[in-house]
C-alpha cells in the first residue's frame, strides 16, 4: 500500500515527506528544512532509504564545499532553523507511534559526521503521523 500523504521517513535525522508518484508508479522523498529542495526516487519504500542517504549525503558534501548551510532558516524572522520547527510538530506524534525523535535523530545524525564513517547508518525510520 502506498504511504499516505503525512509519511515521513527520517534518514540522517532529516525528515522526508513520503508520496506515491502514480503516472511513474515510484516513491519520491523529498526532504523538508534543507536550503534547497533535495529528492530521492525508489521503485520500493524499502528503496527510499539507500536512495534518499545517497541524496543527503551527496548535499552535504555540496554544502561543504560552497560553504553555506545546509539548513533553512526559519520563515517567521526568528534566528532559528526550520528544522527545529518542524522537530517541535514531530515529537508527540512520533512518541505517540512508540518513537524518541530526538533519540533516533542523535543517532542518525552522528552516522552522517565525519568520522561517523562512509558505510554507517543509523537506519532510516518510517513514520505514518
Amino acid at each position: 500500500m502506498p504511504p499516505s500523504a503525512q509519511d515521513i521517513m527520517l534518514i540522517g535525522g532529516i525528515p522526508a515527506l513520503i508520496s506515491y508518484q502514480m503516472p511513474r508508479a515510484v516513491y519520491r522523498g523529498v526532504f523538508v528544512g534543507l536550503s534547497a529542495e533535495v529528492d530521492f526516487f525508489a521503485s520500493t519504500v524499502a528503496g527510499l532509504e539507500p536512495q534518499g542517504e545517497a541524496a543527503l549525503r551527496s548535499f552535504l558534501k555540496l554544502c561543504q564545499r560552497e560553504q553555506r548551510s545546509p539548513l533553512r532558516m526559519s520563515d517567521e524572522g526568528r534566528k532559528n532553523y526550520l528544522l527545529e520547527e518542524i522537530y517541535e510538530q514531530m515529537a508527540e506524534p512520533a512518541r505517540r507511534c512508540g518513537v524518541d525523535l530526538y533519540a533516533v535523530v542523535r543517532e542518525q545524525v552522528t552516522a552522517f559526521q565525519p568520522g561517523g564513517g562512509e558505510g554507517a547508518s543509523a537506519g532510516a525510520i518510517l513514520l505514518t503521523l
